[in-house]
């Protein structure tokens, strides 16, 4: 404001200046002198007032720019300042609209891209953790926090507070020292159970100060226990085979020796050789039939009665065990009728009533039920025998499991495939099985199947 008036000033003192020269030279009157001395006035009056005028045009576009730039800078939307082509800044104004569109792109840009990761750590099947020098979380997805078994925490946050297993935390420890990528295998403690993961932790410094680790957690518990499962199966099959291959060869060679000369033991020991073939024939079936279970195939649905299929089966069944003398009660209701994959549900029903036979008393009875309602259908198997105890319950539908083994192989011989089976067609066709028994009493088995 002062330069301003010290310009003025200067103005208004040439201009008298003038006046006051051309005054001696030319030896104004006195009314020349007030006339010319007031017209002076005047003038300058105007002409402060258009110069006035005209440098607060230039500054109000000047103080628009930083007005604009101070918004830029508190995050709001970048704009442009509107010039026209005689102003003296337009060359200035022009460069700087053109900045203001670039951080405008640059700002959408970085929007979209924080989007775009943000999604990705989301859907990630992996968890992804970020911790700074400082031991700071600035990175923590939703997969993580399952995988710890916690709600997502709002970062930054401490990494003391969320990650609370000393191995993990050791882990973490361990990269920074080194300033290496670890990778290890841990077994965490989440929820009061335990879980196996496969951890890695990656370094990434500009300086000591700045140095961060990704931690990536990958829960390998369902795997591993694929893995053992599998071991597991094998081992169980391979000794299945061997039992009655063992057999077989032991008594063939038998045959083939003086043994065989005679009538009775050739004709005891080929009855041996054919049930041991059966045998082994029922269990390669049995696990080819676990292997077509496991598959998700494409099989078409048919729609067919529940009761004629049941009626079917006991036809077939029943004849396999006539010493049972075991009367089996059809409760199905003549219309119930579904829409599934008709050998599948054949293969679930013939092994549930296949077992209620062979671990049913003498004169004893299977009741066959079902009923469905907007979402699903069930299908009870109910039987009078033997019963299952309550600690083996949770177990019966592994592979080859017997409980007692030398009480199940005194009372019905078998693979100790069915009930897996059972239980792998159900879990294809996301389904539930439910077990109800007590020893000496019975068992019921109830399947639930989606619609």
């Amino acid at each position: 404001m002062r330069k301003k008036i010290f310009k003025i000033s200067i103005f208004y003192i040439i201009n008298i200046s003038v006046i006051i020269l051309f005054g001696i030279v030319f030896k104004f009157s006195i009314n020349q002198w007030l006339l010319i001395f007031f017209g002076a006035i005047i003038v300058s009056i105007v002409d402060s007032c258009l110069i006035y005028f005209w440098l607060n045009q230039k500054n109000s576009e000047l103080e628009i720019m930083k007005n604009r730039m101070a918004m830029t800078r508190e995050n709001h939307e970048p704009r442009g300042v509107v010039a026209e082509d005689r102003s003296p800044h337009y060359a200035l104004i022009n460069e700087f609209n053109e900045l203001q569109n670039y951080i405008k792109q640059m700002k959408l840009n970085t929007e979209r891209d924080i989007n775009n990761y943000q999604s990705l750590l989301s859907s990630l099947p992996v968890g992804v953790i970020n911790v700074n020098r400082r031991h700071i979380i600035d990175v923590f997805n939703e997969t993580a926090a399952q995988l710890l078994g916690m709600h997502k925490p709002e970062v930054p946050i401490a990494e003391s507070i969320v990650i609370r297993q000393f191995t993990l935390s050791e882990l973490i420890n361990q990269t920074f020292n080194t300033k290496k990528n670890q990778q290890s295998i841990l077994n965490l403690q989440i929820n009061g159970e335990t879980k196996q993961y496969d951890v890695s932790t990656l370094y990434r410094s500009s300086d000591i100060q700045n140095a961060e680790v990704m931690i990536i957690l990958y829960d390998l518990t369902t795997l591993l226990q694929i893995e053992q499962m599998q071991s597991d199966f094998l081992a169980n099959a391979s000794h299945e085979l061997k039992t009655p291959l063992t057999a077989i060869t032991g008594f063939i060679e038998t045959l083939q020796g003086p043994a065989g000369q005679d009538t009775a033991t050739r004709a005891q020991f080929l009855q041996i050789v054919a049930d041991e073939s059966h045998r082994l024939s029922s269990l390669v079936n049995d696990i080819l039939s676990l292997s077509h279970a496991q598959q998700r195939d494409g099989k078409d649905q048919t729609y067919f009665s529940v009761k004629n299929l049941v009626s079917e089966q006991w036809q077939q069944i029943k004849t396999l065990f006539p010493e049972k003398k075991v009367i089996l009660h059809n409760n199905i209701d003549e219309n119930f009728n579904i829409n599934s994959i008709y050998t599948e549900i054949s293969a679930i029903l013939q092994n549930l009533i296949v077992n209620a036979v062979k671990y049913n008393v003498l004169n004893g009875s299977i009741t066959v039920q079902a009923k469905k309602n907007q979402q699903n259908w069930e299908l009870e198997v109910s039987d009078t025998g033997i019963g299952i105890p309550t600690n083996q319950q949770s177990r019966i539908f592994e592979r080859f499991y017997r409980g007692d083994e030398s009480r199940q192989r005194t009372i019905a011989s078998g693979t100790g495939l069915g009930l897996a089976i059972v239980n792998e067609i159900v879990t294809k066709h996301n389904g539930q099985i439910k077990v109800t028994s007590q020893v000496g009493v019975g068992t019921t088995i109830t399947i639930i199947l989606p619609l």
